[in-house]
């Protein structure tokens, strides 16, 4: 699949999505690699550690909205863990799923594990783009 993209367009950079578990053979023949959206630092660096990739690794990173997100979420993904902790903060605090999201980039890019991020900041780019200017 990889291999044909390059051969339909030559020069053309490939990338893959990865779940938070052992890597498929033909995705290690990717570009680059997005992982799956984690709420926990922890779990995206142990499948680093576990599942080393020879390519630049974005990590994925969300901004949980509000609990109905949260639902939509666990129906939709059901591999995705969500920490009861950050879904009760949530509830209370409409800022909590993006003060979380942007510690948790921080946190990724102080650990020097992954290339970069893939953050889904949802509806708050703003919000989120006004906390991480000012701590980068």
């Amino acid at each position: 699949m990889i291999e044909g993209a390059r051969e339909f367009s030559p020069g053309l950079r490939v990338g893959a999505a990865a779940a938070l578990r052992p890597l498929p053979a033909w995705k290690r023949t990717a570009d680059f690699l997005f992982s799956q959206v984690s709420f926990s630092v922890e779990a995206q660096l142990r499948w680093r550690d576990e599942h080393p990739a020879d390519m630049p690794v974005y990590a994925g990173v969300m901004v949980l909205a509000s609990v109905r997100h949260a639902r939509t979420l666990a129906a939709a993904i059901p591999d995705i863990a969500l920490p009861d902790e950050l879904v009760e903060r949530v509830a209370t605090d409409r800022m909590a799923g993006v003060e979380a999201a942007c510690e948790q980039v921080l946190a990724l890019r102080d650990s020097g594990a992954f290339a970069g991020v893939h953050l889904i900041p949802v509806s708050r780019y703003r919000d989120v783009e006004s906390r991480l200017s000012a701590a980068l």
